[in-house]
């Protein structure tokens, strides 16, 4: 008897690139929830006020991996919410593709390290939780190197750049414009003509994924 298929959908990018707003709305559509690690963080805070938020952020985060391993260990579906900044997760997922899961990716991207730290600081304005600035930039590089080692192992990926401001003053969040697409382990987006006019900050995961991945 075959193994129990199962799936594990993933919203990854940097702090502040909106993967809510990108992988969440999707999720929104379509009825579904997810493990939301900001969520968790500030909950935990609230429920103890003595937490910083270190130790809220770290918290969230252990939980939010220990019910990753249980639903590898019992092939059950997955969603949750991730910077990919670490290698702990990025393993935990390829041991779940290599055991059959379907892994789905939707990944939000910004133009520079710096607008990561503008956004948020902005969320920070409006109550969100605090990132310290090295983390930020350190995830900037580790995250997108995570990435590139996922393209060999994903189903579906979707790959986002969310740079573009909208108008602040009407409450509008950034209209994100995708930049690669894969489904079922081929890209289907871009095609090779256009990668020329690949965002900057993308053009090293487009340029793997075309090295690793055949096309639609």
């Amino acid at each position: 008897m075959s193994a129990e298929p199962f799936v594990i959908t993933v919203l990854a990018g940097v702090n502040g690139a909106g993967k809510s707003s990108v992988g969440g709305a999707h999720l929104e559509q379509n009825g579904g929830d997810y493990y939301n690690p900001d969520v968790v963080a500030r909950s935990a805070r609230e429920a103890s006020p003595s937490l910083i938020a270190q130790e809220a952020n770290a918290y969230a985060w252990n939980r939010g991996r220990a019910l990753l391993e249980a639903a590898i260990a019992g092939r059950r579906d997955f969603t949750f919410e991730t910077t990919l900044g670490d290698e702990t997760i990025t393993k935990l997922l390829i041991e779940a593709a290599r055991k059959g899961a379907t892994l789905n990716l939707w990944y939000a991207g910004l133009s520079s390290v710096e607008l990561h730290i503008k956004r948020v600081a902005a969320r920070v304005k409006k109550g969100g939780h605090r990132i310290p600035e090295p983390d930020i930039r350190n995830r900037w590089v580790s995250s997108h190197l995570n990435l590139i080692r996922l393209l060999p192992h994903v189903t579906t990926l979707r790959v986002y750049d969310n740079s573009v401001e909208r108008d602040p003053h009407k409450g509008e969040a950034p209209e994100p414009k995708l930049v690669l697409s894969v489904t079922n382990g081929a890209i289907d987006f871009p095609g090779r003509d256009e990668v020329k006019d690949t965002p900057d900050w993308a053009k090293p995961i487009v340029v793997a994924a075309f090295k690793i991945l055949p096309q639609a």
